[in-house]
Parts: structure tokens; C-alpha cells; sequence
């Protein structure tokens, strides 16, 4: 009776083994390269609208990559910007830039939203143009000022419509898409686990 359930045992360890290994190449084989592809062509189509570094995102999750590196002005003062993007994997989402100082990201402004719309607005929050571009394909712009009394812009938000912004890289959240939302997680964090334990 024994060796029978340590029989049982040692089969179902087997089988959680090459569940194991079949989940982490998957993760790396269908997820990794979709999800990385996907972030090189949304940071491609966001050219548009920020003039994004050629620099490695600061942040990758399930939801959102984050871009972030320091400008200096005129004057020789450094500022950070942050960009933040939506992946799209599940729902759309905004587009976020986000100055960490209001008064130097005014200064700064130019050289980062390469957007004539949003910049013209941010400048002159009398005469803003907040609606749609069918041109780079936004549906809205927001802008938010340090407070309700102040004219320095702080943050833009521009917002796409899903089927719009994903049209370039269709086939791979195609890929994706094949998973269940569950599913698809845990094999996104299994593979972002393993690149962080990894890692030099």
C-alpha cells in the first residue's frame, strides 16, 4: 500500500515537473516575446506624442511601462520626466507624461511633447484644443496644473481608444490573447520573476 502511494506521488511530482517547465518556456517562448515586441511598438507609435530616449523602460509590469530620464534647461537645471503607458494587455488605458516639477517641466515641455496639439494647450491653458487627433488617433487630451490657480502644467494625459493604438501590433496580443487573463498573469510573472532572480 505504501509503495503504491509513493508511486502516486512520485507520478504527480513528475507531472507538476513538466507543467513546470512547459509554463516557464511558454512564459519566455509566447509571453516574453509578444509582450516585448508589443512595448517596442507602442513606444514606437508614442514617438507621435513624446520624444521618448532611446533608454530601456525604468519599470515593466502586467498593466504599465514606465519611462523615465532627467532633462536639463536652458539654465542648466535637471529636471525628471515620466512617461507612463498603458499595456493594453487586458483593457485600454491612458497614456500618461508627468513632469516632477512644475516649473521646470514648463521649460522643459518643448523638447518632450513632440504633440503640436497638447504642447499649444499646455502653453496657453486660455486657448487649449482638448478634443480628438485623428492624425496621431487620440480621443481626448487632459491636462493638470500644480493647482486650480496656476497656469504651469504638471501632467498630460492623452487617451486612445484600444483598437486604434494596438493596430501595428495586432498579431501579437493575437498571441496573447490565446490565454485567459489568469492564466496569461502567471505566466507574465513567472517569466518577469525569472529574468529578476536572474539578473546579475
Amino acid at each position: 500500500m505504501k509503495g503504491k502511494i509513493l508511486i502516486g506521488l512520485g507520478v504527480i511530482l513528475i507531472l507538476l515537473i513538466i507543467l513546470s517547465i512547459y509554463a516557464i518556456i511558454n512564459s519566455f517562448k509566447v509571453v516574453k516575446q509578444n509582450t516585448d515586441n508589443i512595448n517596442s511598438k507602442l513606444k514606437e507609435n508614442f514617438q507621435n506624442i513624446v520624444r521618448i530616449p532611446d533608454i530601456p523602460p525604468s519599470l515593466r509590469s502586467f498593466e504599465k511601462t514606465v519611462y523615465t530620464w532627467e532633462m536639463i534647461t536652458n539654465e542648466k537645471e535637471v529636471t525628471t520626466v515620466t512617461f507612463i503607458h498603458d499595456t493594453a494587455f487586458d483593457r485600454n488605458k491612458n497614456k500618461i507624461l508627468q513632469g516632477q516639477d512644475a516649473s521646470l517641466f514648463v521649460k522643459v515641455m518643448p523638447a518632450v511633447v513632440s504633440d503640436a496639439q497638447a504642447l499649444a494647450s499646455s502653453q496657453d491653458l486660455e486657448h487649449t484644443n482638448l478634443g480628438s487627433n485623428e492624425k496621431i488617433g487620440y480621443s481626448k487630451i487632459e491636462l493638470f496644473t500644480k493647482d486650480e490657480n496656476s497656469n504651469q502644467v504638471t501632467k498630460i494625459v492623452w487617451e486612445f481608444d484600444k483598437e486604434k493604438i494596438i493596430e501595428s501590433s495586432e498579431e501579437f496580443y493575437e498571441n496573447l490573447y490565446k490565454y485567459g487573463e489568469l492564466s496569461l498573469r502567471t505566466l507574465y510573472t513567472l517569466q518577469r520573476t525569472a529574468l529578476i532572480i536572474l539578473s546579475p
